[in-house]
């Protein structure tokens, strides 16, 4: 992993991106997408009834993000999330969204998935959709509920270590918990 990262800040030089698209991923306080959706269809598997999946996948969302971790090189205590992203930041988000899109890939093609395993991993993303997406994130959070429901999201994951450490965790977790939904 520390080789992987190595690479990546040489590829991109960390530097600031000049602009930001509208429909660029923020990737401001949200542990990765890969550990999330195995978890919660580490969940549906084991549960194996949809809706609680689901409930179980959302609940879990929260028990992740409480585990002090880092989601690269834009995620530091305080900053703003208005602040433009770093090519680095973009790069390592497109690469866990494709390693996402494999493991699904495999699953399927494997006939391992289950609805509820399938269930579970919505369930366990959804928190990040509703908060996370610019293409809605700024309107919703004006909501009262929604104004809440980040500042509780925010606050459960204020705890952040070097990017080094926070993401070999979540990668650790991602084929652990990978690994139990193929050996379970």
């Amino acid at each position: 992993m520390a080789a992987w990262l190595s690479w990546l800040e040489r590829l991109v030089h960390i530097e600031e991106a000049t602009g930001s698209s509208p429909v660029a991923a923020t990737i401001i306080s949200f542990m990765l997408v890969t550990t999330h959706g195995l978890l919660g269809a580490l969940i549906g598997k084991e549960v194996g009834f949809p809706p609680l999946a689901f409930l179980l996948g959302f609940i879990s969302h929260f028990l992740l993000d409480s585990i002090p971790h880092c989601d690269g090189p834009d995620d530091v205590a305080g900053r703003d999330e208005n602040d433009p992203n770093t090519k680095a930041q973009y790069a390592l988000v497109s690469f866990d969204l494709l390693l996402s899109l494999i493991i699904v890939i495999y699953f399927l093609n494997a006939k391992l998935a289950t609805p509820a395993m399938i269930w579970g991993a919505i369930g366990a993303l959804l928190p990040d959709l509703i908060d996370n997406v610019p293409l809605w994130k700024k309107k919703i959070r004006k909501l009262a509920f929604f104004k809440d429901f980040h500042a509780f999201h925010a606050k459960i994951q204020s705890i952040k270590t070097s990017i080094w450490f926070g993401l070999s965790i979540q990668y650790a977790l991602a084929i652990f918990f990978f690994c139990l939904i193929y050996l379970l």
